[in-house]
């Protein structure tokens, strides 16, 4: 079996064909289906828009999202370094 596997997704008007690992699928063609959601609403709302102009709003509400969550891990990592830290100051004090 190969470790590659060919789709097509299509993003808003645009077709892509993509080579991916396989295990990769099921998880691009959601991201996928989310997109074109937030595309078909985004549509609706700002209909006076372009098409291009209503993929980038959306791109930034997806690139908003991921710069959200990797800051709320970074803290997080934070808080569970410190606690750690802390729980090991607590246990070699006994």
């Amino acid at each position: 079996m190969k470790d590659k596997l060919d789709i097509n997704l299509r993003i808003a008007d645009v077709a892509l064909s993509l080579t991916i690992n396989r295990d990769e699928e099921q998880l691009l063609r959601e991201v996928a289906k989310e997109v074109n959601h937030v595309y078909k609403a985004y549509r609706e709302r700002f209909g006076s828009s372009s098409p291009q102009e209503v993929l980038a709003k959306v791109t930034l509400l997806f690139a908003k999202g991921y710069l959200t969550l990797t800051s709320q891990a970074k803290q997080l990592d934070e808080l569970l370094e410190r606690f750690d830290s802390d729980l090991d100051e607590l246990l070699l004090k006994q």
